[in-house]
């Protein structure tokens, strides 16, 4: 890898990093307040009403980020390609909105706590709609991504103010779903334009043909991901619907913290890598999982050194954010310390390498047998013991999720673990480009001065 494409990619991380941390730390600076106010039964109905919204945001994203990446990464430079590519995207997600709304007011009848918070689910449903305008697998199709980790951070700081301003006292607890969506909104209309014209799009005529095509060439990656929400979101719906609120909100805000660190660590170098990994395996397979073999070191050991942290220094922050009240939260917190270190390594071995070499069917059966198992060991473990075993629950099917992916690749020839990369030396490599970078910059500021 030349130190171009090395500072390149390391760039496009720490910029996706500021992504999202924006999406879930800027928020949660207004969380040691609200949670307080609020207490444990209303923060859980918050993120049970979050957590069902999910299935409509995934159906309405329908994969996109993977497979709309997958196409155009391909000749990113090609106008042509990317305006059709839009199009389609945009048309398709437009059409999935409608039917999502059809269902979410099916759904705001039938479902016991959402017919009872009418107002905290439909809030919550708002965020739908920037789902069909936010266009972040171009962005990240044309690795191009400072404009937008500056328009996050800035929605989010926005919407960390006004939350607090808004909430007051218990009953103020709707605003939370309610700015939360406005925000994303928002910063999706403009991240919408400025990709219009930045990449010179033309909206092109879709037919409902293409659009059907569309979507059926792509089924096997958007029921991959479905099936994932069965060991993922479907771990709060069904605890919602088997125990009371309060117990959702002991398990959501240790899942919430957890998801800070999948999602700030481990998704930056995913979206980053896609595209590269994709290019690399496009030009040529041994290539690619050569740069694959280089980084699994480097991510192992900063995801190992995540998680003992987490383990033993996540129940004072709990503590710290959530206040007393969400003490019960700690065993479900240390248990899932580990969840993000398994994540990364099933999402190298699953998304960056099998999908990226069209293995989506062999993708598409682990994850059906992870959601099958994660469905039928969440209803017995969470019947028994709770959130707790909920916890359990999660921890347990990702690592079989990874434990598969590994053993299928191998049984294909392909060996993304080299364990003669694992080496002091390999690991500064992959770092050098980013102090590099922090070097000529402080010199460009001793020059100023």
């Amino acid at each position: 890898m030349s130190e171009n494409k090395k500072s390149g990619l390391i760039t496009n991380v720490a910029l996706l990093g500021v992504v999202q941390a924006a999406n879930y730390i800027m928020p949660l600076i207004s969380v040691p307040i609200i949670s307080r106010i609020i207490g444990p039964e209303k923060f859980g109905i918050i993120n049970y009403a979050a957590s069902f919204i999910t299935y409509f945001t995934l159906l309405i994203g329908y994969g996109f980020d993977f497979t709309a990446i997958r196409i155009l990464s391909k000749d990113p430079s090609n106008e042509i390609l990317r305006s059709q590519v839009f199009s389609k995207v945009f048309a398709a997600q437009c059409i999935l909105f409608c039917i999502s709304t059809f269902f979410f007011i099916i759904c705001l009848f039938l479902v016991p706590t959402l017919a009872v918070e009418k107002k905290v689910a439909v809030f919550s449903f708002f965020i739908c709609i920037a789902s069909v305008l936010t266009q972040n697998w171009l962005f990240q199709a044309m690795q191009d991504l400072s404009k937008v980790a500056l328009m996050n951070f800035t929605g989010k700081l926005l919407f960390t103010v006004a939350v607090l301003m808004a909430i007051h006292k218990q009953t103020d607890y709707l605003w939370q779903p309610f700015l939360t969506s406005i925000v994303q909104i928002l910063i999706a209309i403009v991240s919408f334009i400025w990709a219009y014209k930045t990449y010179n799009i033309k909206i092109i005529r879709v037919t409902g043909r293409e659009i059907y095509k569309l979507l059926w060439d792509e089924k096997i990656v958007f029921f991959s991901i479905i099936v994932i929400t069965l060991y993922t979101t479907t771990n709060v719906v069904m605890l919602g619907l088997m125990k009371d609120q309060t117990e959702v909100g002991f398990y959501t805000a240790a899942q919430k913290l957890i998801l800070i660190i999948t999602t700030v660590i481990s998704m930056p170098l995913s979206q980053a890598l896609y595209p590269y990994i994709g290019s690399a395996l496009a030009e040529d397979q041994e290539k690619g999982i050569t740069l694959v073999q280089k980084i699994v070191p480097f991510v192992i050991s900063l995801m190992g050194i995540v998680a003992l942290c987490t383990c033993f220094i996540g129940p004072m922050v709990l503590r710290w954010f959530y206040g007393p009240a969400f003490l019960p939260s700690v065993p479900a917190l240390q248990i899932m310390a580990f969840v993000p270190f398994v994540i990364v390594m099933a999402n190298v071995f699953g998304v960056q390498i099998m999908l990226n070499l069209g293995m989506d069917r062999a993708f598409l059966k682990i994850t059906s047998c992870g959601g099958v198992i994660g469905l039928i060991l969440n209803y017995i473990m969470t019947k028994y013991f709770g959130y707790v075993g909920t916890a359990w629950n999660w921890l347990i099917v990702e690592i079989f999720i990874t434990t598969a992916c590994y053993l299928t690749l191998r049984y294909n020839g392909i060996n993304p673990v080299d364990i003669r990369q694992f080496s002091t030396k390999n690991i500064s490599a992959q770092l050098k480009p980013f102090v590099n970078k922090i070097k000529n910059r402080q010199k460009s500021e001793k020059k100023v001065i």
